[in-house]
C-alpha cells in the first residue's frame, strides 16, 4: 500500500471525525446524558464506547507494528461484542460527562498517530482473519460513521420532543 492510500485512510480518518464531533457538539451537557441515543444508552455512554474501540483499534496497530498480534483480542461472536460493549458502559457509567469527552477526544488523537507511525505496506496483512485496514476501519471512521447516523437521529428526536 502506498503512502498516498495511506493519506487517503487518514483523510477519512479526519471527515468521519469532524462529522461526528459536530454531531456531538450539538448536544447540551444534559442532553448527552439523556438515555435514548440507542437502547438504553446516553451520549455520554456512546462516546465512552466509541473511545474503548479507537483506543483498541491505536493498540492493535501498534501490537501488530511490533509483531505480538497473539496480543490483538478479538470478541469471536456478536454475543461477545454485546458483552464487552456492555462491559465498558458500565466502567465509564460513574465517570463525570467532561472525563468520557476527554477520553474520546484523546481516543482519536491515539488512533491518527498509531496509523501515522504503522508501516503502510502491512495494513493488508491479515491478523486473525481480518487484514489490519479492515480491524483499524471498523473499530475508528466507520464507527465514527455508524454513530454519526445513531447521534443525527437522536438530534432529530430530540427536537420534535422539545417542540
Amino acid at each position: 500500500m502506498s503512502g498516498t492510500a495511506k493519506a487517503d485512510i487518514e483523510r477519512e480518518m479526519l471527515h468521519a471525525w469532524e462529522a461526528l464531533g459536530s454531531a456531538v457538539d450539538s448536544f447540551s451537557d444534559v442532553e448527552m446524558e439523556q438515555v435514548g441515543v440507542i437502547e438504553g444508552w446516553c451520549v455520554k455512554d456512546l462516546l465512552g464506547h466509541i473511545a474503548f474501540w479507537a483506543e483498541k483499534a491505536a493498540a492493535d496497530l501498534q501490537a501488530v507494528a511490533g509483531d505480538r498480534e497473539k496480543d490483538v483480542a478479538t470478541p469471536g461472536s456478536e454475543e461477545a461484542v454485546d458483552e464487552w460493549n456492555e462491559r465498558e458502559r458500565r466502567a465509564r457509567a460513574g465517570r463525570p460527562l467532561a472525563e468520557i469527552r476527554e477520553e474520546w477526544l484523546e481516543s482519536f488523537q491515539k488512533a491518527m498517530g498509531a496509523l501515522a507511525s504503522f508501516p503502510a505496506d502491512r495494513l493488508r496483512e491479515k491478523v486473525k482473519g481480518r487484514s489490519v485496514l479492515e480491524r483499524f476501519a471498523g473499530d475508528t471512521y466507520e464507527h465514527y460513521r455508524e454513530h454519526f447516523g445513531d447521534l443525527s437521529a437522536w438530534r432529530r428526536q430530540l427536537e420534535t420532543t422539545e417542540e
